[in-house]
């Protein structure tokens, strides 16, 4: 794995950037992709027998969906509630509340 010399989790992120595209191309053949959270990885490796340096980024549900809701499942439930992109999008640095009223490409 390129770049594992410095940065360690290069193999952990390539594998997220993965998952993310299945998702995007899964989601234009209309199937349905769910990431599961709610378990515990020690389990997960000893029913799946996962060797210890073995690290398990993600259980994914993958098949085809009755439907796709409007909005997230966390958020129609009242679970979570979404934020607003000015509070979590930073431009050159990470300080403060993010771009608050600006724009991703305003400049400072």
């Amino acid at each position: 794995m390129l770049g594992r010399n410095t940065i360690v989790d290069t193999d952990l992120f390539s594998t997220c950037c993965a998952i993310e595209n299945l998702w995007l191309a899964a989601r234009v053949e209309g199937i349905g992709v769910g990431w599961v959270s709610i378990l515990n990885n020690d389990e997960l490796r000893r029913i799946l027998g996962i060797p210890e340096p073995v690290v398990p980024v993600a259980y994914l549900c993958i098949g085809y969906a009755q439907e796709f809701l409007d909005e997230p499942e966390l958020q129609r439930r009242g679970w979570a509630h979404r934020l607003p992109l000015g509070r979590v999008i930073y431009h050159e640095r990470w300080e403060g509340e993010g771009l608050g009223s600006r724009t991703p490409d305003a400049r400072p």
